[in-house]
């Protein structure tokens, strides 16, 4: 079951759009030590920088600022820069993440026009009625280190709760190449990290009272051999949601959410006394009613909702205008008849600087035989200028108008059993009025870009010793303009997972990725220039000492291959780690 696509529990197998799940065993076995390093293994996901650095999340070639991210259904992305800041959110915070692949605006507005990638974070279930407090620590290498606390269980009143708490710090790694002649220094980046995360959920008779928080702060070290702005920088990341559900009947519930966010980030350079500010909160509050109907063997399930945002920005930059006043209404219909699905969504959005948007979705699948389903949906989407777009002192234009997307999808996904599963789909996405930089400065819509491709992944598993997962990702993504690829956008990419248990408390597992070549601007000439392909490997041991007692071994990139995914920026060399968790 997932909640990602449509904001409400529906079957992942039944869905009528594309998605993945990385569930909280796939986290355990994955030898990543931050969460863009975990996301690059999905199919459709590019990614780019490594750990603190402030790294780029994409999904099926539109822009990391056309993908929505998400902590427990709340928008986290910054109203300033129009990204969200995947690097500062803990991986020990993360329960499970779905990735809703395909325009998804008719469910969550601006934004949604690659896909949605909502990481929910740990609930404290599965200590049953038991309190249970599990301490980490390990080592890693480069120099680095961290420990982190987290207490999970189950009320006497019946309240499941987690509570989490981690500091890591890493010497890190030279960010820049030194043909990046106007950045590079030689030195190592370092990054240092403090979190915070809660979650609870209590059932009542009327309904149930619900509640999330994740807080961040880290400093991270980059490069700037100019000697005129920042080389480290202060950020702090927070979201937090509050709501409450009342169910009328079996068949009817409301809901009402309230959420806060805020993206902060403070640049300096101690030696000159150099330092801006940029910080953007959003603050909002959600409705919405589910009601279903249900006609002989037919079931129709309605939603109706409304929403209203507010964001600000506090900055040491003079923007023309500092806050705005967002506001949106949405429809939903899901229709089930045996194996027949079909789901049609329709929202209205407001924005005060730019007008209004509205964006629909039409989706069905259809079960041929049990375990097999084919799905077709249609979708639009729209990415809203930021204030940086609109109003950041040279580099802006406020007449923008919002980027638009329209996304066509076929797929097939087969289970014949629980131990395989097969998924395929086909997409083109069509975008127009996309923001393209000008030579002197400022912001212009162009048409159009055109992004097409096939998405495969295959799992199975052999016996309780063996397991394999296998992606593929081929994609065109053409800037119909120029006629060229878009920027930072591989053609191709692969990953390969093998896992072994050769004895019941040890498992080891091997991950193989290849990211094809791509195109990009060179920083020190401004020329286009191709970004070479990479293979790396992965690989982690765990051994269960006894059911409250684990250590992991894990290395990202094994070989120290040198490579690069975007130009004049290096990815990490070889990471090692080594874990002790421990449950009381």
């Amino acid at each position: 079951m997932v909640t990602t696509p449509l904001r409400r529990e529906t079957s992942l197998i039944r869905s009528t759009s594309s998605v993945s799940v990385l569930t909280a065993q796939d986290i355990e076995r994955s030898a990543a030590s931050d969460l863009p390093s975990l996301l690059r293994t999905v199919a459709g996901i590019s990614t780019n920088g490594g750990m603190g650095s402030r790294a780029g999340v994409s999904i099926r070639g539109a822009k990391s600022s056309q993908t929505l991210i998400l902590i427990n259904g709340v928008n986290i992305k910054s109203a300033t820069a129009g990204e969200g800041s995947v690097f500062n959110i803990p991986l020990d915070s993360i329960e499970r993440i779905e990735v809703a692949k395909g325009a998804h605006s008719a469910q969550y507005g601006s934004d949604a026009i690659g896909g949605v990638i909502n990481i929910i974070t740990k609930s404290g279930a599965n200590c049953g009625e038991d309190i249970c407090t599990t301490l980490t620590t390990g080592i890693s290498h480069p120099w680095g280190g961290h420990v982190g606390l987290r207490l999970d269980g189950t009320t006497q009143d019946g309240t499941t709760f987690s509570l989490g708490g981690r500091v890591i710090g890493t010497r890190g790694y030279n960010f820049t190449t030194p043909d990046n002649v106007a950045t590079y220094e030689p030195d190592d980046d370092g990054f240092l990290q403090g979190s915070l995360d809660f979650r609870f959920d209590k059932e009542l008779g009327w309904g149930a009272i619900y509640g999330a928080g994740t807080y961040a702060r880290a400093r991270t070290e980059y490069d700037d051999a100019g000697m005129w702005g920042g080389d480290a920088a202060d950020n702090d990341l927070f979201s937090g949601k509050l709501g409450a559900r009342i169910d009328h009947n079996e068949d009817w519930s409301s809901t009402i959410e309230f959420s806060g966010t805020l993206d902060a980030q403070t640049n300096f350079r101690k030696e000159i006394g150099y330092e801006d500010q940029f910080d953007s909160r959003r603050l909002g509050v959600l409705a919405s009613t589910e009601k279903t109907f249900r006609i002989g063997e037919a079931a129709h399930t309605i939603v109706l909702g409304g929403e209203f945002i507010r964001e600000s920005v506090d900055s040491s930059i003079a923007y023309e205008v500092t806050s705005r006043d967002l506001a949106a209404g949405f429809v939903q219909n899901s229709f089930e008849l045996g194996a027949l699905t079909v789901d049609a969504g329709l929202r209205y959005d407001h924005n005060e600087q730019f007008g209004d948007a509205t964006t629909y979705n039409i989706g069905s699948s259809y079960e041929l035989v049990p375990g097999l389903v084919a799905r077709a949906s249609y979708g639009t989407g729209f990415r809203a200028p930021t204030f940086n777009d609109l109003y950041y002192p040279g580099w802006s234009n406020p007449d923008l108008q919002p980027e638009e997307s329209r996304t066509f999808e076929v797929g097939l996904r087969w289970q014949p059993t629980n131990d395989t599963s097969f998924d395929v789909a086909l997409y083109q996405t069509r975008l127009r009025n996309f923001f393209n930089p000008l030579a002197g400065g400022g912001l212009v819509n162009v048409d159009a870009a055109r992004i097409r491709g096939v998405e495969a992944s295959i799992a199975h598993r052999f016996n309780e010793r063996w397991h394999t997962a296998l992606a593929l990702d081929w994609r065109d993504p053409a800037d119909l303009t120029t006629g060229l690829d878009l920027l930072r956008q591989e053609r191709f990419k692969a990953s390969l997972e093998l896992g072994f248990r050769p004895i019941e408390q040890l498992s080891l597992n091997a991950t193989l990725i290849y990211g094809g070549k791509r195109d990009d601007i060179d920083p020190t000439t401004f020329m286009r220039t191709t970004v070479p392909s990479y293979t790396t490997l992965d690989m982690t041991a765990i051994y269960d000492y006894d059911d409250r007692t684990q250590f992991k071994l894990s290395v990202e990139n094994l070989f120290d291959k040198d490579y690069s995914t975007s130009a004049g920026y290096r990815s990490p060399g070889r990471t090692i780690n080594v874990d002790f968790t421990r449950t009381f």
